[in-house]
């Protein structure tokens, strides 16, 4: 009759699946990403034509940044993809493409989601700027 060999559990079994964990983490934390950023999301609902009055922007805060509510007179036909944010020192601007002077324009109701890092004071929307005051 033969008997089973009983598994026996010694300190290379147990080091060698934690070795390779150990160096999945460090891989995983090096490649975080640390510096200055900008994620950003837009989007654009034409309201009506550019008759209609403007409204003030709108800011609230929330877990994943700031979220801005305003109206523009942007050119008929805006996308989404044509705007750009950049940082200026402690300023995030976001500007709209360059409008010609035949352009037909209408009014977007724009919805901006912003996360940004390191934090900003002001965000220049167009030619209105904004003070942002964090919230305690």
């Amino acid at each position: 009759m033969k008997t089973k060999k009983a598994f026996t559990l010694n300190h290379k079994s147990i080091k060698a699946p934690f070795r390779g964990l150990g160096v999945l983490l460090l891989v995983l934390f090096a490649s975080c990403k640390g510096g200055s950023y900008i994620n950003h999301d837009l989007k654009a609902e034409r309201i009506g034509d550019c008759s209609a009055t403007l409204t003030a922007c709108t800011m609230t805060e929330n877990t994943f940044g700031e979220h801005y509510e305003f109206n523009r007179c942007l050119v008929e036909g805006f996308n989404t993809d044509d705007y750009l944010i950049e940082r200026k020192g402690d300023t995030l601007v976001l500007s709209f493409p360059k409008e010609q002077a035949n352009e037909q324009k209408a009014l977007y109701k724009l919805n901006l989601d912003i996360h940004a890092s390191p934090k900003y004071n002001f965000i220049k929307l167009g030619k209105e700027v904004l003070q942002i005051t964090p919230v305690n």
